[in-house]
């Protein structure tokens, strides 16, 4: 590979060569080496959350695995902008990618820092593999098992996590995963999300929160079947792309409270009532209990129904993000602040355009209005960072589509 063919582009702190002809192309697997600009808050975010774990649950020296590094660009990154790293493993199965990825340690100077740096090209379930068994030369110099572990493919990331989970530190292991196959968890490609996640899914207004807790129910899965657990920080959807991080957790007693997160949503396509619950499927109500619809009933499952955010962890990014400001760093505020009013919220959200095309009201209310009127009947409300048009309330449909005619009739007689 001749530098010639390389350009060398910045983000944040980083530079990374990538290939001429993949500047500017769609990112796709048809590139040398994968580069999406696009992800730049995933990295932001997740970065945020290395510092975060660092300060709340693991003030030791961290070992990270960034198992599907492609250009690299994650990896450098958290190499100049986290601290405390003592062993980063940055691996692609591409040798383009490990190639690109040697050159651009050396132009960001890292070729004689002091944090261990691996770099492979292997499987990532090979490397995981070898990490657990400690049988390659690398892997003997871990003391313990990695702190941290991203898995960031290009589609599902369900083939990765039974042996990501054998690899991890067992208690208070940070994982870190990415789906971008959307199209499967939100319900477009239904078979295809029950073979890849054994789950059913809906393609509902809401089904971007349905598709994040399919995956996260899976992640809990792969996490149970290896005798541990997970303790879900952070579930956020951006730019076609669901990204999840959650602690490992060994504790026997809080795993089997976990179960109490497994679940169903029961959806009525005709009044669209929809309610969760954490039942045996064949306890779940055949005929919509709002309308009374046989047909029309439907279900998405099984799903993660527990919380998906934790406060305080939360709160870490937003303050972190507010001092190192990022050229994301609005958007990850507003995102994140959004995730904050998630907390403790009924699953599912009222899309608010739709709702009113269905009632046929000639226009949109503003949602802060909507969100005042809710919270002087004495409901909770908030808005939700899965769809900025939309509301998560526990206030009933009826009473929902009630308010909203109250506004129609007050706007006509004015």
């Amino acid at each position: 590979m001749e530098k010639k063919d390389l350009i060398l582009i910045r983000e944040n702190t980083a530079e990374i060569y990538v290939h001429s002809s993949d500047k500017d192309s769609i990112p796709s697997k048809s590139m040398h080496v994968f580069y999406n600009k696009k992800m730049e808050l995933n990295r932001d975010i997740s970065n945020l959350a290395v510092m975060a774990y660092n300060e709340l649950y693991n003030p030791d020296k961290l070992i990270i695995v960034d198992s599907m590094a492609a250009s690299g660009i994650s990896s450098i990154r958290m190499l100049k902008e986290c601290d405390n790293i003592h062993t980063i493993y940055i691996n692609d199965v591409n040798p383009l990618a490990v190639e690109l990825i040697h050159k651009s340690i050396s132009a960001n100077e890292l070729d004689n820092s002091q944090i261990q740096i691996i770099i492979s090209r292997k499987d990532a379930n090979f490397l995981f593999t070898e990490i657990a068994q400690k049988t390659s030369i690398e892997s003997e110099v871990l003391l313990k098992k990695p702190n941290i572990i991203s898995i960031d493919p290009f589609g599902t990331p369900n083939l990765y996590l039974d042996s990501a989970f054998k690899a991890i530190q067992r208690i208070n292991g940070l994982l870190c995963v990415t789906a971008t196959d959307t199209a499967v968890l939100f319900g477009i490609r239904p078979n295809a999300c029950i073979r890849k996640y054994m789950s059913k899914p809906l393609h509902t207004e809401y089904c971007k929160e349905i598709g994040a807790r399919i995956l996260l129910n899976f992640i809990s899965r792969m996490a149970n079947i290896n005798g541990m657990g997970i303790f879900p920080l952070l579930t956020f959807y951006a730019n076609h792309f669901v990204r999840i991080f959650c602690l490992t957790l060994k504790n026997k007693n809080r795993i089997s409270t976990s179960f109490n997160n497994y679940g169903y949503i029961v959806h009525c396509k005709k009044c669209h009532y929809r309610k969760a619950f954490n039942r045996n499927p064949l306890q779940l109500p055949r005929k919509c209990p709002s309308c009374d619809n046989i047909e029309k009933i439907d279900y998405a499952g099984p799903l993660w129904i527990g919380q998906m955010h934790h406060e305080e962890f939360i709160n870490k990014l937003i303050d972190l993000n507010n001092n190192l400001k990022y050229y994301n760093g609005r958007r990850i505020h507003k995102l994140l602040n959004l995730v904050i009013d998630e907390i403790n919220m009924p699953i599912s959200y009222y899309n608010l355009h739709k709702l009113c095309q269905r009632l046929k009201l000639p226009y949109v209310p503003k949602i802060e209005e909507i969100i005042q009127i809710i919270k002087k009947k004495g409901y909770k409300v908030s808005r939700t960072h899965f769809d900025y048009l939309s509301i998560k309330t526990n206030m009933d449909l009826i009473s929902l589509q009630n308010c909203l005619l109250e506004i129609k009739k007050k706007e006509f007689v004015n």
